[in-house]
């Protein structure tokens, strides 16, 4: 059990570092693409027609992957003004296993259509014809499986969490 343990933590962590490494890319490369862009407005040396899309590519596979890196971290947004209070109650356990069925079932929604929309669309970028729209839109079915696994995770957690909890008396 805990060789299969450490080899879901050693895929875990390789998949975290694929994920970062294609965010840090897609940001650079948005980087250099809109420097380029610039330049090129004040040295018109090359039409650059296909920027928009390169541009709009990295910026859904960083956000996307960046997303689910974040729910890999539990570090994406939420809105805590309840659940602050509910916190080491009985309500709030059930509070947080609702949220993460929530959670889990929306990912795994977004999964599904974003494999539909990956496997439907047959159409090519229109500045980048040898691109499909489907390599486009790729990382979304991809991110969101694994924000789904996340999600199971966190669903697991929450219902292993104690229903009673202990009330420390203040000196």
């Amino acid at each position: 059990m805990n060789a299969m343990l450490s080899a879901l933590k050693a895929l875990d962590l390789m998949v975290s570092k694929v994920t970062i490494a294609i965010c840090t890319v897609s940001m650079m490369v948005i980087f250099v693409l809109f420097l380029m862009n610039v330049f090129v407005r004040f040295v018109p040396v090359y039409n650059f027609t296909q920027t928009d899309e390169w541009t709009q590519l990295f910026l859904v596979w960083v956000i996307f992957f960046g997303a689910q890196e974040l729910v890999r971290r539990r570090s994406h947004f939420v809105v805590d003004v309840l659940t602050d209070r509910i916190k080491g109650k009985p309500i709030g356990k059930a509070f947080r296993i609702f949220s993460t069925l929530c959670e889990m079932v929306l990912y795994a929604v977004i999964c599904y259509y974003g494999w539909v929309l990956v496997a439907r669309s047959q159409a090519s970028m229109q500045t980048i014809p040898w691109m499909k729209v489907s390599f486009f839109y790729a990382c979304i079915p991809i991110s969101a499986f694994f924000m789904t696994i996340y999600s199971i995770r966190d669903f697991v957690e929450a219902l292993r969490m104690p229903w009673r909890f202990e009330v420390k008396a203040q000196a």
